[in-house]
């Protein structure tokens, strides 16, 4: 499958986001798209000029989860195609309030025949979950005010290419090996935050992250009894979901599921 440039609470509490202003424009708040906490809470100066990051004495753990009985997987690779971003106009506003403030990418429709108003991403967005950072590169930069959540949808910008894709290492019988999943899909994705938590006291370079909850993506599949029992088989070091049967039959299209109904909102600020 070719390589697409571009994080367990269970239910979703419908709550209220407020977002607060950022840095270098007062009325507006970054959006990222991101499940990797150092890359996202860097500063993005820093991640421009990499001559400037203060060098570290260990890297940073990269983000990781377990199998339903307790295979460690670390994530090295994640991207995704992410179609229709949208968000509600907060209520009581028209696209004429954020004249001027507007990211290039974002479009606004004024509510119109029952249905509420809007502000869209103009085209599809490759995402690396990894870097926190989309194709088309621009900041996506949305209007401070208050949303419920943000609603996208997987696709695929040709038959050939994955809507979601995903690399994770892990260690069976003393030996690295991969674990490579992609799959095609249109599900939608509800950005919504897991809990209420109040964010008024934020600093103003806060900022808003559609990211997914990695702990749930490997519910129900008992990865380490079904490489024990044969019901997975690894192809070299290569571990594909497709190939389990027994206990771990289907076990592809849960863990796509799965990451379907993982997508989460959530605040961060730079370090």
């Amino acid at each position: 499958m070719p390589s697409i440039p571009w994080l367990r609470a269970s239910g979703l509490a419908v709550a209220v986001l407020c977002l607060p202003a950022c840095d270098g424009d007062p009325d507006t708040v970054e959006l990222r798209f991101g499940i990797f906490s150092d890359t996202l809470t860097r500063p993005r100066t820093e991640e421009s000029a990499p001559s400037r990051r203060t060098a570290l004495e260990t890297p940073p753990a990269l983000p990781t989860f377990r199998s339903d009985d307790g295979l460690l997987f670390t994530v090295e690779s994640a991207h995704a195609t992410l179609f229709d971003v949208r968000l509600e106009l907060p209520s009581g506003r028209e696209c004429s309030d954020y004249e001027g403030v507007l990211a290039p990418l974002m479009t606004c429709t004024d509510a119109a025949k029952g249905q509420p108003g809007t502000l869209s991403v103009r085209e599809p967005l490759d995402v690396d979950w990894m870097d926190a950072t989309i194709i088309p590169d621009w900041p996506l930069r949305i209007p401070r005010g208050t949303y419920r959540r943000i609603d996208a949808r997987l696709g695929q910008h040709t038959p050939v290419l994955a809507s979601f894709s995903l690399e994770a290492s892990f260690i069976w019988e003393d030996q690295r090996n991969v674990l490579k999943l992609a799959f095609a899909s249109t599900a939608p994705l509800r950005f919504e935050p897991r809990s209420p938590f109040d964010i008024d006291g934020a600093s103003d370079d806060a900022f808003v992250v559609g990211g997914l909850d990695l702990i749930t993506w490997l519910d129900g599949v008992p990865v380490a009894a079904c490489l024990a029992s044969g019901d997975l088989t690894l192809d070299g070091s290569t571990l594909r979901l497709e190939s389990g049967k027994g206990a771990c039959e289907g076990a592809a299209e849960r863990v796509k599921h799965n990451i379907e109904n993982s997508s989460k909102l959530s605040l961060a600020s730079p370090r």
